[in-house]
Parts: structure tokens; C-alpha cells; sequence
């Protein structure tokens, strides 16, 4: 896997490099401390994940940043930024990048969403992106009472076994909840469905229908 870091500053550059080989164990990383370096390694070689953070920084344009995402292609582009929230997710949206991730956000969860975005999903959080360009709906208060269950363990990481014995229902109905929780979410897989729902219950508090 071949991953690209373009940061100016020292100390942003240094723990985003920390944090992309833990998460990223054995890909070959590039680092680059200005867009035009980081143009020259997406001209030179193929790149899978793009890390920046120089949009919200100013120091390249959102042209600049749609221009990286055509060259980087199929490759992935995720902004880490600190210009806040709902300026930021319109920004890379507008560029047509597939994540935003806060620079306030926990280290987990910034490892977590570029993950995420390396397997082929998308990371935005709220406030929400034009639904055309995400395939997350709102659908946590449409979770039944189990399926919510279902859910939370999904969060933690558990096998259909475990959640199965945790739960006390048979691994086939847990199946059938888990295929349920991916179409209500449109998600590909569990580890983004767990990451849609994650953000919606966190953004809005809603839990399970209640009785159900």
C-alpha cells in the first residue's frame, strides 16, 4: 500500500507520520511538505491514501486540492483539518475528497476514519454532506431495540459468534441483523457501518425505538 503525507507544518507532519504507520503497518509512506511536493509523488507513482491538512491552512487552494484528487485517482484523499467544522466538510466536499477528519478529533478515531477511507468508504462528520455525495443516511432511530444490540457490538469489533453468545440468539439471526444494519445504512461492510452509525448516534443522541 502506498500512502502520501502532505503537511508544512513540523509538528502536525511528525504525528500524522506516527500515527499513519500504526494504523498502516508495512505500507510505504511519502511525506511531502507542500502541495507541489506532494503533486510531484502523485506524478511520479501511484498513491492509495492521501493525508493533507494544507487547505485549511491556506497554503493550497480548493483548485489545487481538486487537481491532487483527479491526479491521485482511484486513489483516496482524506483532509485533516483544523478550519472548522462546517467550513471544513464544505471545502473538501466541494473538492470532491472522500473524508474530512477534525483536527480536534481523538487519535483512535482519526486512525479509525483513515481506515475507513483507505478501504473504499467515506468520512464526514456532521454536519452532514449533500446526500448525493454520501452514502450514510440518517437511519439510527430506525434501529429495532436488538438490531440496536447488534449494533453496539459491531462498534466493539465482535465476531457473529460472540455476539451471538452475548446476546443469546443463534449466529444465523445475528446475520440477518447485521445484513439488515448494512442496507438501512447503505454501507459496504460492518467496520463502515459501525462508523456511520457511530457518528449519527454521537450527533444526535438518538437511541433505539423504544418497546421494540
Amino acid at each position: 500500500m502506498q500512502l502520501l503525507l502532505v503537511s508544512e507544518h513540523p509538528l502536525v507532519r511528525s504525528a500524522l507520520e506516527n500515527l499513519l504507520r500504526s494504523t498502516f503497518p508495512g505500507a510505504d509512506l511519502s511525506v511531502a511538505d507542500s502541495h507541489q511536493g506532494g503533486s510531484v509523488v502523485v506524478r511520479s507513482q501511484s498513491v492509495d491514501l492521501i493525508v493533507t491538512d494544507l487547505v485549511c491552512r491556506r497554503t493550497a487552494t480548493q483548485r489545487d486540492l481538486s487537481d491532487m484528487v483527479a491526479s491521485a485517482a482511484p486513489g483516496r484523499v482524506v483532509v485533516f483539518g483544523e478550519c472548522g467544522l462546517e467550513v471544513g466538510v464544505r471545502q473538501a466536499m466541494a473538492a470532491g475528497v472522500h473524508g474530512y477528519v477534525p483536527a480536534t478529533s481523538r487519535p483512535e478515531l482519526v486512525a479509525a476514519a483513515f481506515g475507513l477511507v483507505a478501504a473504499g468508504g467515506i468520512y464526514f462528520p456532521q454536519p452532514s454532506p449533500p446526500i448525493e455525495h454520501s452514502r450514510g443516511r440518517s437511519v439510527a432511530p430506525q434501529l429495532s431495540r436488538r438490531q440496536h444490540d447488534v449494533f453496539q457490538a459491531l462498534r466493539d469489533g465482535k465476531s457473529n459468534k460472540a455476539i451471538a453468545r452475548e446476546l443469546m440468539i443463534s449466529v444465523a439471526t445475528v446475520k440477518q441483523h447485521v445484513q439488515a444494519i448494512l442496507k438501512l445504512a447503505g454501507a459496504h461492510n460492518r467496520t463502515e457501518a459501525a462508523a456511520l452509525l457511530t457518528r449519527q448516534v454521537s450527533a444526535t443522541g438518538l437511541g433505539p425505538e423504544p418497546g421494540e
